[in-house]
């Protein structure tokens, strides 16, 4: 069976594709967020996803459609994370930039090590601990968003008691 690229399925598959491109480079533009990360991110989160999955046959786990899934929709839910951020920074008429792109950055840093302990998973033959540090950044940021709020409440009302 030949595959054909000129039929209109693809067509329009191209075209899906190339709109939400651009519609996410724009969101990117608006946010002041740097897209190389953001591609940086991106392709590691995607090598990371097939070394898990290799590692999972390398140590005969059970391969599910819905835990990859479910893998997959949490790496994108990440990068909503300096979005929100950004958006944050944003209408406070804040310059978060520097503080983006640190998430950003300590995120390439997390699919990095999350993708060398399954290349060990993989060469060992046996599970690698793997520190969530997502998980970590994610608590950190909902912290500092937390007392930012509470000292921005402080000037507005210095009496109250926090």
């Amino acid at each position: 069976m030949m595959i054909d690229l000129e039929s209109p399925f693809f067509g329009k598959a191209t075209e899906a594709i190339t709109t939400v491109k651009t519609f996410l480079y724009g969101i990117f533009l608006f946010l002041d967020i740097d897209v190389n990360i953001v591609k940086i991110l991106a392709i590691l989160m995607a090598v990371d996803t097939v070394l898990g999955i290799f590692k999972a046959i390398r140590l005969r786990e059970k391969i599910s459609f819905k835990k990859l899934i479910w893998g997959m929709v949490t790496k994108t839910s990440v990068l909503i994370v300096p979005m929100i951020l950004a958006l944050v920074a944003k209408a406070l008429s804040f310059d978060f930039t520097w503080f983006v792109n640190a998430v950003l950055n300590i995120l390439v840093l997390a699919e990095a090590f999350s993708s060398i302990s399954n290349i060990i998973s993989i060469k060992e033959g046996k599970q690698v601990e793997n520190q969530d540090f997502i998980t970590k950044l994610l608590h950190g940021v909902r912290k500092g968003l937390s007392n930012l709020i509470n000292k921005l409440f402080k000037v507005i009302n210095p009496e109250e008691k926090q």
